[in-house]
C-alpha cells in the first residue's frame, strides 16, 4: 500500500505595515512556517491592490520575470539560500512612491 503524506505549512508575513524611504532598498518579510525549505516550490509576489500585478516569480530553481510588471524590471531579488529556510522575503531596490501598496506571496 502507498502512503502519502502532505507537510501543512503557512506562509507568515509582517503582521505590520512595512515603512520604506524613496530611493533605498526595503525587505518586505515572508517566510514558510514550519521552516521548510522552498527551493522546490514555485514563489510568486503580487501587488494584491493592483490586480495582482506580478512583481517576482521564481519557478524551477531560477526567477523568471519575463512576465514581472515593467515597473519591477530589475529592482526585485530572493535570496535563493535563504528559501533553504523558508524564507520568502523579497528585496525591493530603489523605492519608488508608486510602489506604495499591499504585497502577497503565493508559494506552491
Amino acid at each position: 500500500s502507498l502512503s502519502l503524506v502532505t507537510e501543512r505549512y503557512e506562509v507568515v508575513g509582517s503582521a505590520d505595515p512595512v515603512l520604506a524611504v524613496a530611493g533605498e532598498a526595503v525587505i518586505l518579510p515572508c517566510s514558510v512556517k514550519p521552516n521548510i525549505s522552498v527551493v522546490d516550490m514555485r514563489v510568486e509576489w503580487f501587488r494584491s491592490d493592483l490586480k495582482d500585478t506580478l512583481v517576482h516569480l521564481y519557478d524551477d530553481h531560477v526567477d523568471k520575470n519575463t512576465d514581472q510588471n515593467q515597473s519591477y524590471r530589475g529592482r526585485t531579488k530572493l535570496n535563493h539560500q535563504e528559501l533553504q529556510k523558508g524564507d520568502a522575503s523579497l528585496k525591493l531596490s530603489s523605492v519608488r512612491v508608486s510602489d506604495e501598496g499591499r504585497y502577497k506571496l503565493s508559494s506552491c
